[in-house]
């Protein structure tokens, strides 16, 4: 018995030497997309090992889960998920068979990035199946609006904080940076967009919207009838219709949708263009951060603009 409680007080005494030295375990956080995982690194910095799940070439909506996601979730100490029913195909079932208490709803690791940002296209009547794949709870492609991505950063802080408290002020630092870095960006883009200020896009899906209602242009008008519904030649040709009456040249589509429907309208709009956006982080190869990933999509609708005119 006594040997026993030797053991146990120098493997007491050797958490604390290990702690006060800096060599405490990593957190665990796993992010479910590659823009929640690039955030995290940021705030984390050399204090958490962060795992993203999918590609950003990956629809986030429709996810072939794999063994390996739910090893890492059992080991996980804060899971990231974009929320507002995003994942909800794919996350809520892991979660569930995790076995890890750490990660479920309403625990200090779980951490739904969605919290306080301000959510576009709320529906404001009763919605069913018969609609398609429909968000109940607004859009969820919030991240494209950098003001929502630093509120993004800052709810993944505070998980960061609840199950690391004695790191608070390393992850409260590399948030104030973070904030600074997309605050001066978002200036720089705004100032770039001006010239652009008001011009309309199509879009295949509605994921942009948060992006021109930041940079100020439009992209109300979608090629998707249904959310997840391939489009009626009937309905194409209304949009095709629509798209010459207002002059509109350009369609914005992500990297995992299928393009033939938005290259048909293309092919009837007489000097239209298709653009493959990034959407999120390794969405192209050139998009290998944040940052990048915004700079290359506004970037790609000025130059199209001009060629367009």
């Amino acid at each position: 018995m006594k040997s026993i409680f030797r053991f146990l007080s120098l493997s007491g005494f050797c958490s604390v030497l290990l702690i006060s030295s800096g060599l405490q375990a990593k957190v665990s956080l796993v992010a479910t997309t590659t823009d929640i995982k690039y955030i995290a690194e940021q705030i984390a910095g050399d204090r958490a090992e962060v795992y993203g799940m999918i590609r950003g070439v990956d629809d986030p909506h429709f996810i072939m889960t794999r063994p390996d996601f739910l090893v890492r979730l059992n080991q996980a100490d804060i899971l990231c998920v974009v929320g507002l029913d995003l994942e909800v195909g794919w996350v809520p079932f892991l979660q569930q068979q995790s076995r890890n208490i750490k990660i479920q709803k309403g625990q200090p690791g779980y951490c739904d990035t969605s919290v306080q940002v301000k959510i576009l296209g709320e529906p404001t009547v009763m919605m069913d199946r018969s609609m398609g794949d429909m968000h109940i709870y607004g859009n969820p492609h919030f991240w494209n609006d950098p003001i929502n991505a630093i509120q993004m950063a800052e709810n993944i802080k505070n998980a960061l904080t609840r199950v690391d408290p004695l790191n608070h002020e390393y992850y409260d630092e590399n948030f104030a940076g973070f904030k600074k870095r997309l605050i001066l960006l978002t200036k720089e883009e705004l100032k770039k967009m001006e010239p652009y200020f008001g011009m309309k896009v199509a879009v295949f899906h509605d994921q942009f919207v948060y992006l021109a209602n930041r940079f100020k242009f439009t992209a109300n008008l979608s090629i998707e009838e249904r959310p997840g519904v391939p489009p009626s030649v009937r309905y194409m040709d209304q949009v095709v219709s629509y798209m010459i009456a207002e002059k509109i040249k350009i369609i914005l589509l992500g990297p995992y949708h299928n393009p033939k429907y938005a290259e048909y309208v293309s092919s009837k709009v007489p000097g239209s263009v298709v653009l493959i956006m990034p959407v999120s982080v390794g969405g192209t190869p050139e998009a290998t951060s944040y940052e990048e990933t915004l700079k290359i999509m506004l970037q790609k609708i000025r130059d199209a603009s001009d060629k367009t005119k």
